[in-house]
């Protein structure tokens, strides 16, 4: 892994947990909250890969969980975050490679993403609240943290994927390198 390569990791991290603190909705019953930061999760894997999402989504929403109070969720949150990330970008690389147009490929990808999110704090909050009935409080606003995280990644791919040479500012990644055209001239 080259410097340039950690210094984005290191922004993207910066990225999800700033987005992920920066607008909280506390749960209750879960002792957790609701946020923006799987938009930027969901973003991270699917365009710069599973290992970036499993380092911004992971370790930037476990800040996040740290600076905000809530280092009960801490691990949780790397483990769940993390393969939400990671789960995105894997997930986009193969359904890109097997041919699907891209932005499709994006959100089934960030959609399966986001329902592992929801499922995983589903029974992480039952294992640490010791009661599924309080784990299930936990799903609608999981639900419609994911399917938001989900939309607004979608909208800042569309909105940055034509702009000209992104990929020299943000290097090496999955989205935004496209194939060269084929030569059609016959020559």
């Amino acid at each position: 892994m080259n410097s340039k390569r950690i210094a984005v990791y290191a922004l993207l991290t910066a990225l999800v947990a700033v987005a992920t603190y920066a607008i909280r909705i506390p749960m209750p019953a879960t002792d957790g909250y609701v946020n923006l930061g799987d938009a930027f999760v969901l973003f991270c894997g699917v365009v710069f890969g599973p290992v970036a999402g499993v380092v911004a989504g992971g370790v930037g929403s476990a800040l996040a969980d740290l600076v905000g109070g809530y280092a009960h969720w801490i691990l949780p949150t790397f483990l769940i975050k993390g393969a939400e990330g990671a789960l995105a970008g894997g997930l986009f690389f193969l359904f890109k490679r097997s041919g699907l147009q891209r932005f499709f490929a994006a959100g089934i990808s960030s959609f399966i993403g986001a329902i592992w999110m929801v499922v995983g704090y589903f029974f992480a909050s039952w294992i640490m609240k010791g009661s599924a009935a309080v784990a299930w409080t936990s799903v609608p606003g999981n639900a419609a943290q994911g399917g938001v995280g989900v939309v607004l990644s979608l909208a800042i791919l569309f909105a940055t994927a034509k702009i000209r040479n992104l990929s020299s500012l943000v290097g090496k990644n999955q989205f935004y390198d496209l194939p060269k055209p084929k030569d059609t001239d016959g020559e």
